[in-house]
């Protein structure tokens, strides 16, 4: 089923070459987009499900000898390195669909669960963007019921797209497909060297984890350890008052008289672990003339941050002796105050997320027009380890009992037998960071494209991104706060 409807922003008047407009109604019709009702900025949206590799392979606006190229580049360091793994499947079948590789039956056999494959097409004649304005591409699982680590195809088929100043476009995680007859990039104002500069297409990240475990992002701090128990205090013996002074009521046991031992604290729990960043999809970008220059952003996601280690418990404090005492029987001494407990250890902060993966990115534009693409792409960091937790107080020495005060003395001299502090636990082990992933490949006409050195931060989905030429991709939220 089709749908169709306005774009936001029509253009009034067409600004396509008679080549041009066939072309974008060649594409059209491949798509099942009836021309005739693509006037002005009308759109025809259909939800198609692809039966099969072949009828995926149809899709892209690639030539055989583009494809040839391409298979040569494919298998490039950054995609050769996971051959072996369950990645390499999808990368093998991505070259028999975007490129000129073979299929394995084998392959074919373990990505059949995938099929009918999802896409997403969409047609416009005239797209204009306007200063400050965002066009997400982007497409997900929830219009079929699908879960948002499925992977989706989205072609999008344009006739001409004008960028103003400012004016950005985007895609987050999907198998890319995108045709322009005639883009348009209008000259932004000179900027200071410090300002940051702008892009205007951006191949970005689902903007969730698409590993196998769940929840956040970023990991959860441990909990706190628990305190030590107080140790008891001393009990003095049993003893009643006569004229002639106190008389014990019953044998000294040994040892009453000692203030008890704090109790150790327990250890506070570690961190949990960041999770992947999200991970960048192959895409086809096809444009058919460049006015002015443009300005492509790749990269995959940054993992997430580990967990805090939790705070170890703090140790109990060591109970009070009691104090001496003087009996018709002999003197007792004072009890010994307790020692306090042994602080709990901090834990382990949780080791930080491995930066998403990303697969190839091709553009395709006349040769003469290949100087007026600037291309970033960017690494995907490592997510931080979590800081080790601080290791807790150990706890306070019991007082210990007063010593018994001698016949006519004023004072007492003795020192009072107090106990000795609880050790501080040791503070937790920070986690080890992420690991950074490289860049997406990406070819400007089957030439392979230097990237960039470090890697870059991406983004929440409502975020406005921009590019400082001293620090790369950095971007600013809907709030106008920098982000890290």
């Amino acid at each position: 089923m089709t749908e169709a409807r306005v774009a936001a922003h029509a253009v009034g008047r067409p600004c396509l070459s008679e080549a041009q407009e066939r072309a974008f109604e060649r594409h059209a019709r491949r798509f099942g987009h009836d021309a005739g009702r693509l006037g002005g900025g009308a759109e025809l949206v259909s939800y198609p499900v692809v039966p099969s590799i072949a009828a995926l392979r149809a899709l892209p606006a690639a030539t055989p000898g583009q494809r040839q190229r391409r298979q040569q580049v494919f298998f490039n360091p950054v995609v050769a390195l996971r051959r072996s793994i369950g990645q390499g499947v999808h990368d093998r079948i991505e070259a028999a669909v975007f490129a000129d590789g073979p299929v394995d039956p084998a392959d074919e056999a373990r990505t059949g669960r995938h099929f009918p494959f999802p896409t997403r097409i969409l047609s416009v004649r005239h797209r204009h963007v306007r200063s400050g304005e965002s066009w997400d591409l982007s497409v997900r699982g929830e219009h079929w019921g699908l879960d948002d680590r499925d992977d989706i195809m989205n072609v999008v088929n344009v006739g001409s797209l004008r960028l103003e100043p400012g004016a950005t476009i985007l895609v987050r995680g999907n198998l890319l497909i995108l045709i322009i007859q005639r883009l348009i990039c209008e000259p932004a104002e000179p900027a200071e060297p410090a300002s940051p500069a702008r892009y205007q297409l951006a191949i970005l990240p689902t903007p969730f984890s698409v590993d196998s475990d769940t929840g956040p992002l970023h990991g959860s701090g441990g909990p706190a350890g628990r305190d030590g128990t107080g140790g008891a205090g001393g009990v003095g013996a049993p003893t009643a008052p006569t004229w002639l002074g106190a008389e014990l009521l019953g044998p000294v046991m040994p040892g009453a008289a000692d203030g008890k031992d704090g109790g150790e604290a327990t250890a506070g729990g570690d961190g949990t672990k960041g999770r992947t960043g999200g991970a960048s999809k192959i895409a086809e970008i096809t444009i058919g003339e460049l006015a002015g220059s443009l300005t492509i952003v790749a990269t995959a996601g940054r993992g997430g941050d580990g967990g805090a280690g939790g705070t170890g418990g703090r140790g109990g404090d060591g109970g009070d002796g009691a104090p001496g005492q003087r009996t018709l029987q002999g003197v007792i001494p004072p009890g010994n105050g307790g020692n306090g407990g042994r602080g709990g250890d901090g834990g382990r902060g949780g080791r930080g997320g491995h930066g998403g993966i990303a697969s190839n990115v091709f553009v395709s534009l006349p040769p003469g027009q290949a100087g007026q693409v600037r291309v970033l792409a960017h690494p995907s960091g490592g997510g931080r380890g979590g800081p080790g937790g601080r290791g807790g107080a150990g706890g306070q020495a019991g007082h210990g009992g007063a010593p018994a005060p001698e016949p006519g003395a004023a004072e007492v001299t003795r020192p009072r037998p107090d106990g000795c502090p609880g050790r501080p636990g040791a503070n937790g082990i920070p986690g080890r960071d992420g690991r950074v992933r490289p860049a997406p490949p990406v070819f400007v006409n089957e030439r392979a494209v230097e990237p960039m050195a470090a890697p870059t931060q991406v983004p929440p989905p409502d975020a406005v991104w921009s590019l400082d030429t001293r620090r790369g991709a950095v971007f600013t939220s809907t709030r106008g706060e920098e982000g890290p």
